[in-house]
Formats: C-alpha cells, structure tokens, sequence
C-alpha cells in the first residue's frame, strides 16, 4: 500500500511539473526559442570624396556639439516674479529645451576621416566660385558634384540654417557624417563636419 500511494504521489508530481513548463518548453527537451541578438552593422562613407586621399597640412573644421542640459535643481525664491536672476536662468533653461532638436553630437572615430576629406573637398569646390562670382544654385551643385558630393542639398538659408540671406547652405551626408557649410557674395564660404541633429537630419526641417 505504501508502495502504490509512493507512485501515485510521483506520477502526480510529474502532471505538475509538466503544466508548469515554461512555454516552448517539454519535459524532456530543452526550450526551443532562441534568442536573437539584432545588431545594427557599421556605417559606410558613400561619397565619392571620402575615398580620396588625405591632404597632407590641411584639416577641416568640426562643427559645435551640444554640452548635456544643466539639470540641477534651481530653488524657486519667494517671489520668482521679481527675482531676475531666477526668471534669466528659467528663460535661459527653456530656450535650450526649445532647441535640443538642433544638437549635435561627437563623431565616431570611424566616421571622421571621410568627413574631413569631404569638408575640404567641399572647400575646394566653393573656393573657385568666390573668385568667379558666381553665386546660382547650378553652379554650385555641379562644383560640388565634380568634387565628389553629388546630389548634395543647396538651398535658401532658414531659420535654424547657417549661412546669410544673400547666399546658398549646403549640405551633403557622407554615409557617416554631414557635411555643412554656407556660400554668400558678401561673406565668403564656410564649410565643416558633424553628426546629424538630433532631429536625424544633416539640416533642420525648412521653414
């Protein structure tokens, strides 16, 4: 009898056990879902101009990053509307906040090489159409293609664009990087490198 109660017990345990097992499970087999791990590959440089070779004593000009937010705590005087200096650094606060989607940030040091070839290429590119005075939006989209940065964007300066009203920002993604820069009939060119905002874009949405 104790011997039949003892098996009962076992063959009870076993039910148990087997409706309790992890789903994609079997009493006898391991789990059969596996995990997959998504990895997301590394970036590739596109343009043409970043496979040129360096130009020996020349460097190109990294654009501004954005510092963290200052999130430290501001104790609110008695009466914040009469304290200036509290009602500066709330404006100064919100101002930042308004225009995170313009930050940037440091480069991968994969991606810096192509940029800075490509910065300069674009430079190269610029440089003769300040001393030509020619200022059309044709003419510096075919100076920027025949140095390597095909299809780049060439637009009216907006509001959150560099560059002066008088003249042209462009644009151009490496296929790391961005490279950005401004042509005026008055003030001359201005070309550098960055990551995209943090947007996801090399320029911000046109007004």
């Amino acid at each position: 009898m104790r011997f039949r109660r003892s098996a009962l017990s076992g063959g009870t345990a076993l039910l148990l056990l087997a409706g309790c097992a992890q789903p994609g499970t079997t009493p006898e087999s391991e789990p059969t879902e596996r995990r997959v791990v998504v990895t997301t590959p590394p970036g590739k440089d596109t343009l043409p101009c970043a496979t040129t070779k360096a130009t020996p004593r020349r460097s190109a000009t990294a654009a501004a990053t954005a510092g963290p937010p200052d999130e430290s705590p501001l104790p609110s005087p008695s009466n914040e509307y009469l304290d200036e200096q509290y009602r500066g650094e709330m404006l100064q606060r919100q101002m930042r906040a308004n225009r995170a989607f313009l930050d940037r940030h440091e480069l991968p040091p994969a991606a810096v090489s192509g940029a800075v070839k490509c910065a300069l290429a674009a430079e190269d590119a610029l440089m003769p159409l300040i001393k030509k005075r020619k200022f059309d939006r044709a003419a510096v989209q075919k100076a920027l293609a025949e140095h390597g940065l095909p299809d780049s964007t060439v637009r009216r300066p907006t509001a959150h664009d560099i560059g002066f009203g008088d003249g042209w920002t462009i644009a151009a993604w490496t296929g790391q990087a961005c490279v950005l820069g401004w042509l005026s009939e008055a003030n001359g060119y201005h070309v550098e490198y960055a990551s995209r905002t943090a947007d996801g874009g090399c320029l911000p949405a046109a007004d």
